[in-house]
Order: structure tokens, then C-alpha cells, then sequence
């Protein structure tokens, strides 16, 4: 095992937005979050004052700030070291950007460490001047009061990818400015597909299913490793498939959202994922105890044809110079029957909390310009190469940075060009189909790891497929119920694949396309 394979497994964060047991970069593990239990502690700030303060050294820079003008920023990238240098060493460089005196520190804080750290620091007013968080997080600070919008600084660019042009919006403002995108990436072993017969990795769903068999038969290596287990990068994987399905995991009528997890598109959606096992035999022995960790392990031990997982994986390769390295494509997600290569997006934003819970009192507009500066494209070229490949851009004029134009990294061109172009066709689960973001995802993503409880339950718990996916459609309805002000009511009836949509059909009845295990 590496250093960095125990470092994740310590790790909260799910990659990817890999928010990957753990891998750097992704959206982090709501099981620390809960929206609800943060505005109970919104509630006391005011009387807990400066009593509480912040528990400890924190990490990051040794100067923790002795001056006028000190500020203080959070950082989530800690997980490679040269990527974590390299931000630090950008982000003192605001120090000269910057029109007022201004005393830069970086402090490298866990994703499982950093909703505790948020909590206590905004009970004893000693929060970071700028946080990276997730969006959904942005959301539920700005909404209680805490973080500030970024609405102003946001409009001043036109060039947004589509997703991240809605990304941190709610309630009419922005609340995490989009800071870099990180997106499930798909892996090719193509020793062990040229030992299968095969040239080039799958370009259809029906293509990597029928390469997965021949490399189960003619090798007797695993076909398809993914997380299977209950695990926040599972989950990200079934919503990337049902995007591709053409489902959605929420829907939104007006002012009011609605949970769609238990549609037959979704449900579809899970019986396709639970064949791999169950019907094709091209899931790994014991898949339903492994998450994205795991899964990573097995593909770069050389013992897996095809894996999704995060870029940090092709990032490790590299850096720890594995063989398996020189024998890997990154490629499109396969298309699937919408038509489209459509993959999980997670990320960053870059957040600024409210001067009545920041340890250091600056202006406003300071804060404004770090998160300026940090995502200014000439800024971002500092620290970009060291985070290849996992690091994508969120807008049009970040493509024009190394290592998109010039590579000067050990990644293969290859696998930077397929990740940016990977990037332009991406889903985010509560964000996509409403195009905005939410009050409740920290919330429901906690209730049901990350929307990996039904999978995890078809595939390890041999439960009817139908009531796991209503068992997790109402258990979000709770969770959405206790966040807005009306009531989603429980649904009692089950999923019919008849009224799934046609394009999926193909696979429902076996014509044509490998048949789904439908029990």
C-alpha cells in the first residue's frame, strides 16, 4: 500500500469530486455535514463569542498571522505534496497582488477533519477569511448567514462551463465561487485488452460490457472495477449512469423540488450497474465491500481491464511510477443509450465567510480579490501542472494554461486531452436538472452515503432492487422535507421498467444489447 493509499483511507473526501473513501479533490463525505446540525450551531455563535475558538494548530503555514492585514485561508489540498506546495507558494503571491497590506496564511485542513473544524471555528469567530468547500456547502453557509455572496464578482465572466455557470447559485446569489472541476474519469488496462483481442478501448456501453467478458475469459483478470460498496464515490457512479440513462436524481416544479431516485430510470439505472455481478460476471469477487480505494488498488495492481475512478488515480500512477501507468488510456465515459458520454463532475469553490466569524477582520472586498486572484488564469498556471490531471478548468479562458497548452508535466498528453474534453460533458446529482443548487444536500447525501445505500443493498444485501431504490427516494424525501417548508409526501409504489424510457428498452428485453439482470 503507498503512502497516499493509507493518507485517503484516513480521508473523508470522496474524489471527485473523487467525494472520493477517500481520495483528494472531491466532493467530501456528507456523513461529517449535516445542514440541520450546523444551523443548531448557527443558533449559539452569538452567545458562544470568542469563548470557544479553534482547537489546535491546523496545519498549512507556521505563521498563523501576527499584524494588520492578516488573512487567513483553508485549503482542502493536502493529499499531494507538490500540488499542496505549489498552491501555498501561488496563494502568498497575493500578497504583492493585492492593493491593501495583506499577511497571507495557508492552513491545509482534511475533508474529514474540516466540518468539525468549520463548526468550532465559527463558534469562537476564528473562521478562515476564505474557505474551499464544496458548492452544496457554500449553499448551506450563505443561506444561514455565514459565508458572503460572490454574486458581483461571479457576473463579471461570460465564459462559464455549462454546469458551473449554476453551480453555486441559490435564492438568487452565489455562494461558492467555482474554483476547479474534478470529474470521474474512465480507465483502460490496454495490456490486458490486447491480450483480449481488442486495439482500442470501448466506445459504448455495449462495447465495454462484451471487452469486459473476453477479458474475463481469455485472461482471467477482472473485467469492470468501480466502488461497489456504500461509498460516496459508489453512488457518484450510479448517478453518472442514470445521467446517461436520461434520469435525474431531483427534479423541480416551480418552487418546489421533487425526488426522483425511484423512477424507473432510476431504478434501470441500478439494475444495469448491479449486472456487472449479478448478470455479465465482470465485477471483481466481493465488489459490494470495496469502494473507490479498493477499486484503484485492483486496477493498478494490473487485476482489472476497466475501472471509473478518480484522476488522482492516474495522478499516483505517474508520480509512483507503476508499469501499469505505461499501459493505461483514459478515454470518454462509454456512450450510453441517450446518446451521450456524460460523466459525475464534483469540485471546489472558494468561499468567503462573514467578518463576524472570521478570526481576522479585513475588508470584504480583500477576500473578494484572493478568490479573484486564486482563479485568475496567469495565477492558476503556478499551481495547475502540479494537479494535473485531476484539476479541470470551470471556464473557457482557463483552457489556454498549462498543462492544456504546453505540458510540461509527466502526464500524457492523452490523458490531459480526454479529461478536458471530458469536461464538457459532465452532471452534477442535485444541480444538473434544476440548474441551481440546493438547501439539503448536505443533508440527504449523509442519510444515504453519498446515494449509494440502494446499490450497496442490491449488490450485498440480495434486497428487491425495487424496494431499495424507494427505501433511498424516501429517506432524501425526509431530508429534503426538514429543510424547505413543505412536506414531500413518502411514496408507496414501486418502479415499473415498462414505463422507462424507449431508448432504454433495448436493454430491458435483450434486443440487441447485452440483457440487464432483472430479478
Amino acid at each position: 500500500m503507498t503512502r497516499r493509499d493509507t493518507a485517503r483511507r484516513g480521508s473523508a473526501a470522496e474524489d471527485g469530486f473523487d467525494q472520493e473513501p477517500a481520495s483528494s479533490g472531491s466532493e467530501p463525505d456528507p456523513d461529517d455535514y449535516s445542514r440541520r446540525g450546523f444551523m443548531e450551531t448557527a443558533g449559539t455563535m452569538a452567545a458562544a463569542g470568542a469563548s470557544a475558538g479553534l482547537a489546535g494548530c491546523i496545519g498549512g503555514d507556521d505563521n498563523q498571522g501576527t499584524g494588520e492585514g492578516d488573512f487567513v485561508w483553508w485549503t482542502m489540498r493536502g493529499y499531494i505534496p507538490e500540488e499542496t506546495q505549489a498552491i501555498q507558494e501561488t496563494a502568498e503571491g497575493f500578497e504583492d497582488w493585492a492593493d491593501e497590506e495583506v499577511n497571507v496564511t495557508t492552513n491545509v485542513v482534511t475533508w474529514d477533519q474540516v466540518f468539525e473544524e468549520w463548526t468550532a471555528a465559527l463558534q469562537g469567530q476564528s473562521a478562515p477569511n476564505v474557505s474551499e468547500m464544496a458548492n452544496a456547502h457554500a449553499v448551506d453557509y450563505g443561506s444561514a448567514g455565514a459565508v458572503q455572496p460572490n454574486t458581483e464578482l461571479f457576473e463579471q465572466y461570460d465564459d462559464w462551463y455549462e454546469v458551473p455557470s449554476y453551480w453555486g447559485d441559490y435564492d438568487g446569489e452565489f455562494w461558492g465561487f467555482p474554483w476547479f472541476m474534478e470529474i470521474r474519469s474512465f480507465y483502460s488496462n490496454m495490456a490486458l485488452l490486447e491480450e483480449a483481442g481488442h486495439d482500442s478501448p470501448p466506445e459504448t456501453w455495449e462495447e465495454l460490457i462484451e471487452m469486459a467478458m473476453d477479458v474475463e475469459d481469455d485472461t482471467g483478470e477482472t473485467g469492470f472495477v468501480s466502488g461497489g460498496a456504500q461509498d460516496t464515490g459508489t453512488g457518484q457512479v450510479v448517478y453518472g449512469i442514470t445521467a446517461q440513462s436520461g434520469g435525474d436524481f431531483f427534479g423541480r416544479d416551480g418552487d418546489e423540488w421533487s425526488v426522483e431516485m425511484d423512477s424507473p430510470t432510476s431504478l434501470f439505472a441500478h439494475l444495469w450497474m448491479a449486472s456487472f455481478q449479478e448478470e455479465w460476471d465482470i465485477a471483481p469477487g466481493g465488489w459490494s465491500g470495496m469502494d473507490s480505494t479498493d477499486a484503484e488498488q485492483l486496477y493498478r495492481e494490473g487485476n482489472a481491464a476497466f475501472m471509473i475512478n478518480s484522476g488522482d488515480a492516474a495522478n499516483e500512477m505517474i508520480n509512483e511510477d507503476e508499469d501499469i501507468a505505461d499501459a493505461t488510456e483514459l478515454s470518454l465515459i462509454p456512450e450510453g443509450p441517450m446518446g451521450t458520454n456524460t460523466a459525475f463532475m464534483g469540485g471546489s469553490c472558494l468561499s468567503a465567510f462573514e467578518s463576524d466569524y472570521t478570526q481576522h477582520d479585513v475588508d470584504d472586498d480583500i477576500s473578494m480579490s484572493f478568490i479573484e486572484y486564486m482563479t485568475e488564469p496567469e495565477t492558476m498556471e503556478e499551481y495547475f501542472p502540479e494537479a494535473a490531471p485531476n484539476f479541470l478548468p470551470v471556464r473557457e479562458a482557463q483552457e489556454e494554461i498549462p498543462p492544456f497548452t504546453e505540458n510540461s508535466t509527466e502526464i500524457p498528453d492523452e490523458w490531459i486531452d480526454s479529461r478536458l474534453e471530458q469536461a464538457e460533458d459532465v452532471a452534477a446529482y442535485g444541480i444538473t436538472g434544476l440548474e441551481q443548487n440546493t438547501p439539503f444536500l448536505g443533508d440527504v447525501e449523509g442519510a444515504t452515503d453519498g446515494f449509494s445505500v440502494a446499490i450497496s443493498a442490491i449488490l450485498g444485501g440480495g434486497e428487491d432492487p425495487r424496494d431499495s431504490v424507494v427505501d433511498q427516494a424516501n429517506r432524501v424525501r425526509e431530508g429534503v422535507s426538514d429543510a424547505v417548508d413543505y412536506e414531500l409526501e413518502e411514496n408507496t409504489d414501486l418502479p415499473d421498467l415498462d414505463d422507462a424510457p424507449d431508448e432504454l428498452q433495448a436493454w430491458i428485453q435483450g434486443d440487441g444489447v447485452p440483457q440487464i439482470w432483472n430479478p
